[in-house]
């Protein structure tokens, strides 16, 4: 691996660390241009936690409504009250990240 490349490895790993961390499995970052959401993953061989961007965003209300989005998503909208209990623990993920006690 050339040196520049090593270089640039290395300031993405260094991005990756920074960023709001919302609830277990989601964070929010940037970039010089854009919000990136980013989801916990783990290596199914290693076990090893990391995190995997999902989407790109050009505002932070955008990426929360897009993390929102994707919680109802993974609930396969089984009935109401799943959706509803998803919803409340977003919300509550992400108002301890502005409103920290």
């Amino acid at each position: 691996m050339t040196a520049k490349r090593l270089q640039n490895k290395q300031q993405q790993g260094s991005q990756l660390s920074r960023g709001l961390v919302i609830g277990r499995d989601w964070k929010v970052g940037t970039d010089a241009l854009n919000i990136i959401l980013y989801r916990r993953c783990v290596n199914r061989k290693t076990g090893k936690e990391y995190w995997r961007t999902h989407s790109y965003y050009a505002t932070i209300p955008d990426a929360l409504v897009g993390m929102l989005n994707q919680g109802i998503r993974d609930t396969e909208l089984v009935d109401i009250k799943t959706v509803c209990d998803k919803i409340d623990q977003l919300r509550e993920d992400m108002f301890k990240v502005c409103y920290p006690k």
